[in-house]
Order: C-alpha cells, then sequence, then structure tokens
C-alpha cells in the first residue's frame, strides 16, 4: 500500500501536473494559430480568386495552389501538435523529415492517395480541362468543374449534385470538354417527314422556328457570311424505311443553352408541322382478322 501511494504522489505531483497542464496550454495554443492561419489563407486566396473572375483569367492554377497551402498548413499544425506531447517528438521529427504531401500520404498508407495527387498535379499542368469548364465523363456523367484538388475533382451537373471523382480516375480516362477552346455548342435537331410530304417547305419551317429562338446564336465566321452560308443549316440526312430525315444545326451560347434550344424546337417544330399538313411517320401495326370457315 506504502508503495502504490507513493507512485500515486509521484504521478500526481505538482511537476507532474505543471507539465500537463503546459502541454494542454501548447496544445491548445497550436490549433488556435492553425485555425487563425488556415481563416487567413482562406481570405486571401479567395480576394485572388475573386480578381481573376472579375478579369475574366484561368483560375484553375489559384484554386489548386489554395488546396495545397491549406493541406499543408493542416498537415504542419497537426505535426506540431503531435510534437508537444513527451515522446512523440522523434515521431512529429521524422514526418517533418520527410514532410510535405507525399510523405503524409504515405503516413496514412495509401498508393492511390499519391496517385490522385500526382494526376491532379498533372490535369492542373497540362490542362484537359479548368474550372469552370463543362465535362462530360460518360456514362450520364457530366456538368460543370468547381474544384480540383490533391485528392479529388468536384463537378456540379445540371440537377445542382456534386459529382466526386478521384483524380486518377480522370486522368485515365476520355472526357469531352465542352469549353477548352469555345463554350459555343451545335444543337442537332433531327425531325422524320413522309415520303409524300414537301421536303422545301419541311426545311424552311424548321429554319423559321430555330431563327425566332431567343437562345439561338450567330456561329458564322465573316467568311460563312460573305459566302451566303444560312445561320441555320437544314439538309435531308439519310432516307429511311418509312421517313425522310432531316437535320438542323442550330448552336447556342454552351451545352444547358443547346439543350433547352432542341427541346424548344422539337416542341415548336411539331406544332408548324401539323399547322401546315407535314407529316411525321410513326410506327403502326395491321392487324388482319380471318374468318373461320
Amino acid at each position: 500500500m506504502k508503495e502504490s501511494k507513493v507512485l500515486l504522489d509521484r504521478f500526481f505531483s505538482h511537476e507532474m501536473l505543471e507539465q500537463l497542464v503546459t502541454m494542454g496550454i501548447k496544445i491548445v495554443l497550436v490549433y488556435l494559430l492553425l485555425l487563425a492561419l488556415v481563416f487567413l489563407e482562406r481570405r486571401i486566396f479567395k480576394r485572388l480568386i475573386e480578381r481573376r473572375e472579375r478579369q475574366s483569367i484561368d483560375k484553375t492554377n489559384l484554386i489548386f495552389i489554395r488546396n495545397v497551402v491549406i493541406y499543408t498548413t493542416y498537415t504542419i499544425g497537426f505535426l506540431s501538435m503531435v510534437n508537444q506531447v513527451p515522446g512523440m517528438q522523434q515521431l512529429s521529427k521524422t514526418l517533418l523529415a520527410g514532410a510535405g504531401i507525399l510523405a503524409a500520404a504515405i503516413g496514412f498508407g495509401s498508393q492511390q492517395a499519391i496517385s490522385n495527387i500526382v494526376s491532379g498535379f498533372f490535369m492542373v499542368l497540362f490542362k484537359p480541362f479548368r474550372v469552370g469548364d463543362y465535362i462530360d465523363m460518360g456514362g450520364g456523367n457530366m456538368g460543370t468543374v468547381v474544384d480540383i484538388s490533391l485528392r479529388h475533382t468536384t463537378i456540379k451537373n445540371s440537377e445542382n449534385r456534386m459529382i466526386i471523382v478521384p483524380n486518377n480516375v480522370l486522368n485515365n480516362q476520355s472526357i469531352i470538354n465542352s469549353s477548352i477552346l469555345s463554350a459555343s455548342t451545335c444543337a442537332f435537331i433531327n425531325v422524320g417527314i413522309g415520303y409524300g410530304s414537301d421536303i422545301s417547305r419541311a426545311m424552311a419551317i424548321m429554319q423559321e422556328e430555330a431563327m425566332k429562338h431567343p437562345l439561338l446564336i450567330d456561329n458564322r465566321t465573316q467568311a460563312d457570311k460573305n459566302d451566303g452560308t444560312p445561320q441555320v443549316a437544314v439538309r435531308v440526312i439519310e432516307w429511311a424505311n418509312s421517313s425522310i430525315n432531316l437535320q438542323a444545326w442550330a448552336w447556342a451560347a454552351n451545352t444547358s443553352n443547346a439543350f433547352i434550344l432542341k427541346c424548344d424546337l422539337l416542341q415548336t417544330i411539331k406544332e408548324r408541322f401539323d399547322q401546315e399538313g407535314i407529316e411525321i411517320p410513326f410506327p403502326y401495326t395491321n392487324v388482319i382478322l380471318k374468318k373461320e370457315e
């Protein structure tokens, strides 16, 4: 009993309590400093990004650098807090010696994490897409790139849902970028008419309805205009089994507008065809009933 009491007295000695309090205060101070630094970094990068937006300058690099700086700050802050714990100094020094993003990724054990980080750097360096670009990854996954972090890329689709894609997945697959050169998008409006219908009148109706739409833009070059190229071209593209298929080329400012333009024109063209007697063939079945003898 006496020996146990002596051990307890040593454990709860004044010096020990003082060390614990000092360690706790240091950890809290480091934590508060970490929060303050991250807050300051976010504010600085927010202003820089907003300035680039006003000047219409690509902000992809700046967003990626922001993510790297904040991630590094968190890593150093965590290691600094670990360093305040007795017996953990050697561990924190070892991690800091091999520091940075790569060491942190290895420390948390994942080759996949390293692949995502490297892929993120490649995407920012070679720019297959930028923040603000509209991309299609296939499988119905498409939307606007809103962020590129060390681990993943965030894409907002037309339903305002966020698609989180690991960087190495995007870096190793083919994507369609609708914004890499120009955001202008051509909507293909395909309509089939009956073989007995007036082709020229049907083509004129399609062109008239497209020209009336408020989202239509003129994507012609000056040379096209000088040559008399129509703003909306309509051509026969196929003689099908039961219809003559027509296609109109109508341009919109971006992919979203092109989708709306196409939907509206499919409706208004159908209404005009009905008014002017242009037949739109549809499949039907003849049923023959034989009278039993």
